[in-house]
C-alpha cells in the first residue's frame, strides 16, 4: 500500500507480523496459523494509524487487507489498549478471510476473538477515546440537565432537537462547549 493511497491523516507503521513482533502479540496470532492461506494474508495485511479519529479505536478492512488504529493507541500508558484493539482487528480480517465474507461481531468473528486469547467486546471502554472526553460540542436538556456529546457539530439545529426523556415540550436543550 503506498502513502497516496491513504486516507488524509493516516500513516502506515508497518504489517501485521511485524507489528506484533514488536509489541509481543506474535505468539498469540500464531495460534490461528491453522487457517493457513488466510492467516498469511492477515499477517501481510498493513497496519495504518489515523490521527483523525477521535473515538473510533480501531478498524478492519479485509477487502483492502488493511487495519486501523486511532494514534493515541500508541502513546506510552495505552500499550494494553492498543494490544486489545490489535487483536480485535486482527480477528475481524482473520474471519473475514477465512469466510470469505464480512463476519461482523458475529459466531465467528468471536470464536476467532477467543482462539486469539481475547474476550469478544464489541464495544470498548476506553476512556480517552470516549465521545465525553472529545466531545466539541454539548447539547444538555434544560429539564433534565442529560448531556448529548459531539465529536462534531451536528448538522441539525438545536432547536429542532428535543430530550429524549423530557420530550419536545419539557426538553429544549442548549448548547455548552467543553473546557479543554
Amino acid at each position: 500500500m503506498s502513502a497516496d493511497t491513504l486516507a488524509k491523516g493516516h500513516r502506515q507503521i508497518g504489517t501485521v507480523r511485524e507489528m506484533a513482533e514488536r509489541w509481543g502479540l506474535a505468539a498469540r496470532l500464531d495460534r490461528a496459523a491453522s487457517y493457513g492461506p488466510a492467516f498469511r494474508e492477515m499477517l501481510d495485511c498493513a497496519v495504518v494509524v489515523s490521527r483523525r479519529a477521535r473515538t473510533l479505536a480501531g478498524a478492519a478492512y479485509a477487502k483492502e487487507r488493511r487495519i486501523v488504529l486511532n494514534a493515541r493507541l500508541l502513546e506510552q500508558g495505552c500499550e494494553d489498549d492498543r494490544d486489545s484493539t490489535f487483536i480485535h482487528e486482527c480477528a475481524h480480517v482473520l474471519a473475514d478471510l477465512a469466510h470469505n465474507r464480512p463476519c461482523r461481531h458475529g459466531a465467528s468473528w468471536r470464536e476467532m476473538m477467543r482462539l486469539l486469547g481475547e474476550v469478544p467486546n464489541v464495544r470498548h471502554r476506553i476512556p480517552y477515546l470516549s465521545r465525553e472526553a472529545n466531545a466539541k460540542i454539548i447539547w444538555r436538556c434544560g429539564g433534565c440537565a442529560q448531556a448529548y456529546h459531539y465529536v462534531r457539530r451536528p448538522r441539525r439545529r438545536i432547536t429542532d432537537c428535543y430530550c429524549a426523556d423530557c420530550g419536545p415540550k419539557n426538553g429544549q436543550l442548549r448548547e455548552e462547549i467543553p473546557n479543554e
